[in-house]
């Protein structure tokens, strides 16, 4: 049990809920507790670069399931990112051996589509352009927190700046290496995958069409995500090494690797850009330490062979302002972290299992 802090109930920076980091998880959850009347600071150390339609597609993106659409579309950004550039998809096909495919299709289960593939910096736009439109919304940015105090009631934070931040609740969205998850005192699992991930992306010599697919490979999995237009994204999953060589080569030696290590349905296509990373799974031993909560990749991280992580960071986020919505005037009781955390982690390792 913390010790409660002696300060004054009231101060010109106190605010309901204070949030560190404004990216995708962190804005979302910003935008619907200020719908429900909540006063937000929102700390962000560095905002996204401005949208442009002939900027090159980002290598970050994610396969947004029909479940975040509705909560993007509560939040009020929707409408932003379909003014941008999103690719739908109504079929996803996997297979490990040619002809023993398993096909879903939006189709068959009476859905317009499976989801979407999105940028992820373009939803994190989307959401900040929402919540310009919030007076209880205060932003802090470039702003890093330094320190953390936590009493029964109340959490205080000490920004770069020098500014002294309280709120009843502090809110970890900052990402799978969360400083505030650290100062809160809140350990993680860890485990490495002995594989690393390339993005690769693609223009092609066709329109996309509205199908993703992933064949398995005693090597590692591979992936094509369809993106807006005559684009694609590629996920190849290998030995360290391995991808280490291929992230070397120039964008002409890569393509003759593609070409031969992936199905030939791709036709013809043009390396733009790669990047790669190491798999890491990562889950918080505890999803709240006093005031403090975690939420998206603070609190989990999965393998991201199916760009579902956002996804699970989005459930976190519906489930919390659910908790705190209906909580009424009750909303600062501190059971309402131990309730996030009951529903929240079952799932989350569940989805981690799935996709191991």
């Amino acid at each position: 049990m913390f010790a409660k802090l002696d300060v004054p109930s009231q101060r010109p920076n106190d605010a309901d809920v204070i949030i560190v980091g404004a990216g995708m998880v962190g804005a979302a959850i910003a935008c619907l507790l200020a719908s429900q009347g909540r006063s937000v600071r929102l700390i962000e150390t560095r905002l996204p670069a401005p949208f442009s339609p002939e900027q090159p597609l980002d290598l970050r993106v994610s396969a947004i399931s029909q479940a975040s659409v509705a909560l993007l579309d509560l939040a009020g950004a929707w409408q932003h990112l379909q003014q941008m550039r999103l690719c739908p998809y109504r079929r996803l096909e996997t297979w490990e051996q040619a002809g023993c495919a398993t096909r879903f299709s939006a189709e068959e289960l009476g859905l317009p589509q499976l989801g979407y593939i999105i940028e992820n910096r373009l939803i994190q736009l989307a959401l900040l352009r929402r919540i310009e439109d919030f007076a209880n919304i205060q932003t802090h940015t470039p702003a890093a927190v330094q320190s953390l105090r936590q009493g029964s009631e109340h959490a205080t934070l000490l920004l770069d700046d020098g500014t002294e931040l309280q709120a009843s609740w502090v809110l970890a969205c900052d990402g799978a290496e969360s400083l505030t998850r650290r100062l809160a005192g809140i350990g993680v699992s860890r485990f490495e995958y002995r594989q690393h991930c390339m993005l690769i992306n693609i223009d092609t010599d066709f329109a996309q069409e509205d199908i993703t697919w992933q064949q398995f490979t005693p090597s590692g999995p591979r992936a094509f995500l369809p993106l807006p237009g005559q684009h694609g994204s590629l996920v190849w999953y290998d030995s360290p090494a391995r991808i280490r060589a291929l992230s070397a080569m120039d964008n002409d030696t890569l393509a003759a690797e593609v070409r031969q290590a992936f199905p030939t349905r791709l036709g013809g296509f043009r390396v733009t850009g790669k990047g790669s990373f190491p798999l890491v799974r990562r889950h918080a031993n505890d999803y709240h330490a006093g005031r403090v909560v975690l939420l998206g990749d603070a609190a989990h991280t999965i393998n991201p062979l199916a760009g579902q992580g956002v996804n699970l960071g989005f459930k976190d986020v519906a489930c919390w302002s659910d908790l705190l919505g209906a909580a009424g005037d009750d909303w600062q009781d501190a059971d309402l972290a131990r309730r996030y955390e009951w529903r929240r982690r079952p799932d989350n390792m569940l989805m981690q299992s799935g996709m191991d």
